[in-house]
């Protein structure tokens, strides 16, 4: 995992949908984050020691390599395995706060344009090599040294979707959405993007919800820092 700096910035865009204003300043405390989206490999591990379900199979076997992100997992999928990880899904804000790498203003991870040799998107299978999912690693990292915040699959946020949550958030810390949510749950935000995006899904202030799992939908987790080592 690598170690997130506590720090303040400015979420949300002037330029993206609606919901990503208005632009707002979160202060967060530092967290860590995994460096890459959870694979196949991670999570058969807890399926073989939980006996949880198997996401479900696809007749590509692309999708089922052990070193790409595991997909078709819905919200609840991935809590399950963040807290047999002794880990937690990302706040919608600390996930945009890991983004943007600790540059400021930027659309990108890395800069204000996106091509196929910085992140897997648009499904071509050309310049990026890969039509699909791609093995983890293989763009390269954002200034927080994380892969694939932008592309590859859209990750899982702890929050549910308020499409008017800038509007009223805390500035510390913010979270919106409960622990775990009943059978008639709302809306979870997803993040980053994923293999057949487009560059507009690509940006570190997209916003996206869903309810269900998808050949593109992905996650990777964060973890508290231990107040001896604050």
């Amino acid at each position: 995992m690598v170690l997130i700096p506590a720090g303040t910035f400015q979420m949300g865009s002037t330029i993206g949908d609606s919901d990503e204003r208005p632009v707002h300043t979160v202060t967060l405390d530092a967290f860590y984050m995994d460096m890459h989206e959870v694979t196949n490999a991670h999570y058969q591990k807890f399926v073989q020691s939980t006996g949880y379900p198997q996401p479900p199979l696809s007749h590509n076997p692309r999708f089922n390599a052990p070193d790409v992100p595991v997909v078709r997992v819905n919200w609840r999928d991935a809590a399950a395995y963040a807290t047999w990880a002794n880990k937690r899904l990302p706040t919608e804000a600390e996930w945009e706060y890991a983004a943007r790498g600790g540059l400021t203003g930027k659309r990108y991870p890395n800069d204000d344009i996106i091509t196929y040799t910085d992140a897997n998107f648009g499904s071509t299978g050309g310049a990026d090599r890969w039509k699909w999912t791609a093995p983890i690693g293989s763009f390269p990292p954002n200034g927080y040294n994380l892969y694939d915040m932008a592309g590859n699959a859209w990750e899982w946020c702890f929050d549910e979707y308020n499409s008017e949550f800038y509007s009223i958030s805390p500035q510390n810390n913010p979270r919106f959405g409960r622990e775990i949510a009943p059978d008639t749950e709302n809306f979870r935000i997803l993040r980053g993007g994923g293999w057949g995006g487009s560059p507009e899904d690509l940006r570190v202030a997209d916003r996206w919800y869903h309810l269900s799992s998808g050949s593109t939908i992905g996650f990777r987790c964060v973890k508290d820092i231990p107040q001896t080592e604050e």
